[in-house]
């Protein structure tokens, strides 16, 4: 059965219902921009306060993505719902905004400004598939959920070196060569190793692991993922889904302990 919105993220709403602030940290590749649109939308319509930033750079959202957009400018609190984007700086040569630091958004939400923080914390140059190098992410420290994702095109295809960012580093974590097939063992060496898809992610983080545009990976079946959940690697679920379809997530597969 398809989850409803509050499912997906019921440990991150028994915090908004105490009146706690959340901050989710979106990495990897395959839908970012797109997976974070999503979620400012879907807390938004929840009755939610949404500040949505990056710490790194991405495109100028479209006034369609926001109530409020502040360059420059420190986010002041919104009484009332609305989505707020914030941003440092403007660069109209590439239509790019520089976001904040990562001490900046922890700031934010000591001030309980907002309800919920969404930071994009990593780049991948639009590729569905990626590794991160020594600077990369960056991950605020309060982060309460950190969302890993992959491009489902990839999953189960030849490692092609031109659709995976790093592809050195990635086959160095991973032990995958050129054309080889990624297939779950790869992305459990991903996962696993302490430098692979969740670098830098606090403890107290929940993670989760996006596998987007999962029109290119249906019927996978549940138990041959189902390893990836074992406790060691931390991962508290996995979601396939298209977060510019409705609904975003159509299938996933948790882990029965935290």
């Amino acid at each position: 059965m398809t989850p409803s919105f509050r499912e997906l993220f019921s440990e991150e709403f028994n915090r908004l219902d105490r009146g706690q602030p959340l901050l989710i940290a979106l990495i990897g590749a395959g839908g970012k921009t797109s997976t974070l649109h999503w979620l400012a939308q879907a807390f938004y319509h929840q009755g939610k306060r949404v500040l949505f930033t990056t710490t790194t750079k991405m495109y100028l959202p479209t006034a369609a993505n926001y109530h409020h957009l502040l360059i420059g400018q420190p986010p002041t609190a919104s009484s009332t719902p609305a989505i707020t984007a914030c941003f440092s700086h403007y660069q109209p040569q590439d239509n790019k905004v520089i976001g904040l630091t990562a001490e900046q958004i922890d700031e934010i939400k000591q001030r309980r400004a907002f309800d919920v923080i969404l930071v994009e914390a990593d780049g991948s140059r639009g590729l569905p598939l990626k590794a991160p190098a020594r600077h990369e992410p960056c991950i605020p420290s309060r982060s309460d959920c950190v969302i890993a994702l992959t491009g489902g095109q990839v999953i189960d295809r030849p490692a092609d070196p031109q659709q995976i960012h790093r592809w050195a580093i990635f086959s160095a974590l991973t032990g995958v060569g050129a054309g080889e097939t990624l297939d779950h063992r790869v992305f459990d060496a991903l996962i696993a190793h302490p430098d692979g898809m969740f670098k830098g992610t606090p403890s107290q983080a929940r993670r989760v692991w996006l596998i987007n545009q999962v029109s290119h990976c249906d019927n996978q079946p549940a138990a041959r993922w189902q390893p990836l959940l074992r406790p060691e690697l931390a991962l508290s679920a996995i979601w396939f889904g298209a977060v510019q379809e409705t609904p975003a997530i159509h299938h996933v597969i948790r882990r029965l302990t935290r």
